[in-house]
């Protein structure tokens, strides 16, 4: 009764010897693979796994960059949290430069003055500038750079300047 469908076949006279050893060539030569085609194939194979490896190391790396970069956001916004002296009182106005717009600050006089000595600099977070001292503005350079920063520039004193003895006060309003 355990006897194969081709044996049973056989013994039943449906198929004869010759028929029956030329369906077992033609099944060994569609199962066995010639050489040259494995060679190919596990070159393929060995490509793809190489192809695969770069592609996840480069995803690996942009996964870990945009961690980098929303961890230093974090970071930006918690420093400046801590270090933001704007004062909600402050009524005089401040103009400074951001690209080629011109923005205003409102500041008290005492920021105002250590504004122009260059003691206080102005940090632009999302949509708010915000006032803080050099120190922290340089530490802020430091964990974004690409984060604007702007110190007043120091006034150069050039002695062939024909209007060196006219000096425009800092706090003048037009």
């Amino acid at each position: 009764m355990s006897e194969s469908l081709r044996d049973q076949l056989l013994g039943l006279g449906l198929v004869d010897k010759s028929k029956l050893q030329q369906a077992k060539k033609d099944q060994r030569q569609r199962v066995r693979i010639p050489q040259a085609n494995r060679d190919a194939v596990s070159k393929v194979v060995t490509q793809a796994a190489a192809e695969k490896v770069v592609r996840d190391r480069e995803l690996n790396r942009q996964k870990e960059q945009k961690q980098a970069a929303k961890a230093r956001k974090v970071l930006l916004k918690q420093f400046l949290d801590q270090n933001q002296l704007n004062d909600p009182k402050a009524d005089q106005p401040y103009n400074f430069t951001h690209g080629i717009n011109i923005k205003r600050l409102y500041v008290t006089k005492s920021q105002q003055e250590k504004l122009i000595a260059g003691k206080l600099a102005i940090v632009h977070s999302g949509d708010r500038y915000v006032l803080v001292e050099i120190a922290a503005a340089t530490k802020i350079k430091d964990i974004s750079p690409d984060t604007f920063v702007f110190i007043a520039p120091t006034q150069a004193t050039n002695e062939d300047d024909e209007y060196a003895g006219f000096q425009i006060p800092d706090d003048l309003m037009w």
